[in-house]
């Protein structure tokens, strides 16, 4: 889009004179916004303080304000429990991730960006949460390339994606989401049983 035809899109023309100006947004909203971002920076925060202490299950929403030093009234204002938040780290989580290669093995080597996201990854409580996030944003892509590689329906190709992305992230877990020999001779492994049971699938 052109400089010209953005500012077309962005004028109002007053009723009263015809006058042209710039629809820009008002400070006051601008600090409305900044509050809104740093009140959710702090309760992430406080969030993930926690988790380094406690499981996810034992942290309550009064723990989480206590940390972040707000009142439950500000933290309901932007998260409805303390589910809500954790699908929003989760999803901030996978954002600072590389998107997905073609092929179902690179599932295995999808490191936390951080110490502080690997802890979602470790907790046996969120966990889950992490892997069904994993599962929805990569279904789309990879179980038609299931389909067409193995011959299987829909719904079958959708339970073979949800066991990679489940053994892999628990065989990650177990080794502690840490890069060396050990675990790139482990995502070798994990590869080549993908790849010969997709083809063991397939030769049916």
């Amino acid at each position: 889009m052109n400089g010209s035809f953005h500012m077309l899109m962005n004028v109002r023309i007053r009723e009263t004179d015809g006058e042209e100006r710039p629809d820009t947004m008002d400070d006051e909203t601008k600090r409305e916004d900044r509050r809104v971002r740093y009140t959710r920076q702090v309760i992430h925060e406080a969030f993930f303080e926690l988790l380094r202490k406690k499981s996810f299950e034992k942290i309550t929403v009064a723990d989480i304000c206590r940390h972040a030093e707000i009142n439950r009234g500000t933290f309901y204002l932007h998260y409805i429990d303390k589910f809500a938040l954790l699908d929003e780290v989760i999803d901030e989580a996978l954002d600072t991730e590389p998107p997905y290669e073609e092929r179902l093995h690179t599932l295995c080597q999808r490191i936390p960006a951080s110490d502080e996201y690997r802890l979602l990854y470790s907790d046996p409580e969120t966990l889950p949460r992490v892997t069904q996030h994993i599962v929805d944003r990569g279904a789309r892509q990879m179980v038609p390339q299931i389909r067409e590689r193995t011959g299987l329906d829909e719904d079958q190709a959708w339970l073979v994606f949800v066991f990679a992305v489940s053994g892999n992230l628990a065989v990650n877990n177990q080794m502690g989401w840490k890069r060396g020999k050990r675990f790139n001779e482990m995502q070798a492994l994990l590869r080549d049983f993908m790849e010969g049971g997709l083809d063991r699938i397939r030769l049916r």
